[in-house]
């Protein structure tokens, strides 16, 4: 029991570890040999043709995560299932590449000194972040005498499992990396790229310099752009899009002053408390011992709060989008920077930190006896590296140490006395040194009562009134449409494209919602429909509902090149721009002076200075790929005909462009970038052999 014990105190063992479902790698055995998982029912997917068991799925999700439905729920679902998948895949090649990992060698991953990443995670210490070698020892001494619990067998088989997969993908990314190559042509082609930088005066005549009139855009012209951008367009898998009508729930002048009238009920108590922690405590509110400057707040109103004398209540004021009243406790000038030095005995549990404690008190009595000097007693009984510089911390700025060590020392220590003080680092025999006052701020310490701004329960259910009525009217997007003509209470907006297993809606966020909507879309077989539900979006960190929404399916497109009806707004936008570019670059035509081109269209000359061809964006520009390619291709004094860019259309002069170069490090520039190209096979790898397999994804049918 010792052991598991140690092992329980580390949660990140149970909650990040990725390989935790031995029972569940079970059952699918049970399954597959006869059971009720034959049956596709419980196919959450298949890699390749090998099936990935939603039972086992589900089971390791559970000993993961709790079943947890916070707000991360459906990102760890998909970082689960591509695990899953890329363990497969992974597993799969290794074999076909003759790679896999001996005794020996997962002996040293697990306890050696090659230790894999897995370990490294799991077995960190979660205050200090360092590895716990005795955890490690212990478990290593009980798989040996063959003494490890059984709970602890299924995680440790899984997590060899894990450790299999990191390494067989860290040693098939290693041959990746090896084979890339960069010839001296081209090292000596990027010098060039990255150093030979140009200076240029131009001007950019945006695209509404034409008006929209004066172009036309037809199928036959979107037809022939989405051609020509075929695979730009193309989709590897089914999207769709609704349109929605979103009722935003805010709080009412009536929800607001009956918070603040609230506030104002406990203003006289509140003053009158002689334990104001206590009475803080049974209101909700806050406190803290730190003084704090007129930085932290927002509120125009932090001059008044600042001028409140001390005892008084000022307030309600609006804060982080809170009302809140606060209590002043004390003011004082706050010192900039404290110098102080300490003694710390590093303990974690309860009993180490008595003990810590009764040795710091004893050497504060010796101290204060002048018995022995602090320098002595830091270097014999101090646990960090400060011990051999006599505990000495040096100045220090507000909020730079932990908090309890910074509110002793700026805001409770007086010079030269010495006082205790417990932090997650140990037990620190403190002593401040000295304190600089620069900008002599004013600091308060305060008690606050707090209550957010938001919507009762009766505005609340108001709004879903709405929605509801809404519904219950227009069962077809054709009817919404038509009423949003009149509508004046709320308009019809468009989602961006989703896919079946995607559980965000743009800006409208993730979560359980927007997942509903999205399984919704993709139960639907034609668009047009109006879900028969209204669905609610909740505040994340007051937890009330802060939008209700009305959605019908607008469009489905298929996988592949989508139809035009399905793309047109997009099409028409881009197809429009280039037109009025085209035009812009045909009123200028032949015209050379930059001055006389920025008059005639109301623009005005620039100068870009220090770009080069390496790097297509620039400040005050953005991503003008064509345009610095025009320019950096031409010499000195040379004049840039129009260029139809992103974001309008360019001409300009080129006033500077340096003919010679510093001389090319080939072989350093060969260095930099086969690492640059090897630090993105990691991230590059699982995808590619994602899109290689024949992946089955069946995850929409279960959640």
């Amino acid at each position: 029991m010792g052991l598991m014990n140690t092992i329980r105190k580390n949660p990140s063992i149970l909650i990040v570890s990725i390989g935790l479902a031995m029972a569940g790698f079970i059952l699918m055995d049970m399954i597959n040999s006869g059971g009720p998982g034959n049956s596709n029912q419980f196919t959450l997917g298949e890699v390749d043709g090998e099936r990935i068991d939603w039972q086992v799925f589900s089971e390791t999700e559970g000993r993961m995560y709790g079943n947890s439905s916070d707000e991360n729920f459906y990102e760890r679902k998909e970082q689960l299932w591509n695990f899953f998948v890329d363990r497969i895949l992974i597993e799969r090649l290794a074999r076909d590449l003759g790679l896999g990992i001996g005794e020996a060698e997962m002996e040293d991953l697990q306890f050696g000194n090659n230790l894999s990443p897995v370990i490294q995670r799991n077995f960190a210490n979660p205050t200090t972040g360092m590895l716990d070698r005795n955890q490690l020892n212990n478990i290593k001494q009980a798989i040996e005498s063959d003494q490890l619990p059984a709970d602890l067998k299924v995680f440790w088989e899984e997590q060899e499992r894990e450790i299999s997969k990191e390494r067989l993908q860290s040693k098939i990314g290693t041959m990746v990396s090896k084979a890339m190559y960069v010839p001296s042509w081209q090292a000596e082609l990027i010098h060039q790229q990255r150093n030979q930088r140009c200076e240029a005066a131009y001007v950019r005549i945006p695209f509404d310099a034409i008006g929209d009139d004066q172009v036309k855009v037809t199928d036959k012209d979107l037809e022939a752009y989405l051609q020509e951008n075929a695979k730009r367009f193309t989709l590897d898998e089914e999207t769709r899009a609704v349109r929605f009508v979103s009722f935003e729930v805010a709080p009412s002048s009536a929800d607001s002053a009956a918070l603040i009238q609230g506030l104002e009920e406990l203003r006289a108590p509140f003053r009158d408390a002689e334990n104001d922690t206590l009475f803080v405590e049974n209101n909700y509110g806050s406190m803290d011992d730190a003084y704090v400057t007129k930085e932290v707040f927002t509120t125009e109103s932090v001059d008044s709060l600042f001028a409140a004398p001390v005892g008084s209540v000022f307030g309600p004021f609006i804060e982080s989008n809170q009302f809140m009243m606060a209590k002043i406790r004390g003011k004082m000038v706050v010192p900039d920077s404290v110098k102080a030095r300490h003694i710390l005995i590093q303990a974690k549990d309860p009993a180490s930190i008595a003990q810590a404690q009764a040795t710091l008190d004893s050497l504060k009595g010796v101290l204060e006896a002048g018995k022995v000097s602090f320098d002595t007693l830091a270097f014999q009984y101090g646990q960090d590296a400060t011990r051999t510089s006599g505990g000495d911390l040096g100045y220090a700025a507000a909020g730079s140490m932990v908090k309890p060590f910074n509110d002793l020392i700026f805001y409770r220590a007086q010079e030269g006395k010495l006082y205790t003080v417990t932090t997650d680092f140990g037990v620190h025999l403190v002593e401040v040194t000295g304190r600089k006052f620069i900008e002599n701020k004013t600091g308060i310490q305060i008690a606050l009562l707090r209550e957010p701004i938001a919507p009762s329960e009766e505005t609340q259910k108001r709004a879903y009134q709405q929605a509801l009525e809404l519904v219950s009217k227009h069962r077809t997007l054709e009817e919404l449409e038509n009423a949003s003509k009149n509508a004046k209470d709320w308009v019809l907006e468009s989602s961006p494209l989703f896919r079946k297993n995607d559980y965000r809606l743009g800006l409208l966020g993730q979560g359980s919602a927007a997942r509903e909507i999205i399984q919704w879309a993709f139960q639907q077989d034609e668009t047009g429909g109006v879900s028969p539900d209204v669905y609610s979006f909740e505040e994340p960190q007051l937890n009330y509902v802060n939008r209700y929404m009305v959605v019908a399916l607008d469009r489905i497109n298929p996988a592949g090149l989508p139809k035009l009806e399905n793309i047109r707004t997009e099409l028409e936008s881009i197809v429009r721009a280039q037109a009025k570019g085209k035009k812009i670059a045909e009123r200028i035509g032949s015209q050379t002076d930059l001055a006389t081109i920025a008059a005639n269209f109301s623009a005005k000359v620039d100068t870009a200075t220090n770009f080069n061809f390496a790097n297509t964006f620039m400040t005050g520009l953005g991503n003008e790929p064509k345009f610095i390619a025009a320019v950096t291709s031409l010499n000195a004094g040379a004049f840039c005909k129009p260029v139809i860019g992103n974001n309008g259309v360019f001409v300009a002069l080129v006033l500077n462009k340096p003919t010679e170069n510093p001389p090319a490090n080939v072989a350093q520039i060969r260095q930099q970038m086969a690492m640059g190209k090897a630090n993105s096979v990691p991230f590059r790898f699982a995808e590619a052999m994602r899109k290689k397999a024949d992946i089955e994804d069946n995850r929409s049918n279960f959640f």
